[in-house]
């Protein structure tokens, strides 16, 4: 990935369905845009993990989940953000430090960050979670 491209849309879908026009916006506004930003900043690729943007709800009901996640884009959605390993720890301190993300979760042992808007309490939250069938582990707030 050249670190200079912009992202495409289609990197951000893991449903076999067309992405429809509203999510593509929010994809656009809420994820690609601020990123764009980190992006520039750290000056090294980024890009969603395994394509791990949204996902239908008849997607996710297909893998055994609620249909009800933040990557469903009911709201501003959620994206898994990953880099090369050697960069995880910077691109988490940028995540956290500069994004306006209101729910950072690192999974260290998976190499990837969920970053969403859902909001717990006023304050931004930082997680930490071992794997993607496990629950998350609040930290602190940012």
């Amino acid at each position: 990935m050249n670190n200079h491209i912009p992202f495409t849309i289609s990197e951000f879908c893991i449903s076999p369905e067309d992405i429809p026009q509203e999510i593509a916006d929010k994809i656009l506004r809420y994820h690609i845009g601020p990123m764009l930003a980190i992006r520039s900043e750290l000056n090294f690729p980024i890009w969603p993990s395994e394509k791990s943007g949204y996902r239908s709800p008849a997607y996710e009901k297909t893998r055994g989940r609620s249909g009800n996640s933040q990557h469903c884009f009911e709201e501003k959605g959620a994206v898994d953000w990953t880099c090369a390993p050697e960069n995880l720890p910077k691109l988490l301190k940028a995540l956290k430090e500069n994004s306006v993300y209101q729910r950072v979760c690192y999974y260290p042992n998976d190499g990837f960050i969920h970053c969403d808007y859902r909001i717990i309490t006023g304050y931004r939250r930082y997680y930490e979670c071992d794997s993607p069938s496990s629950e998350w582990e609040y930290k602190y707030d940012l």
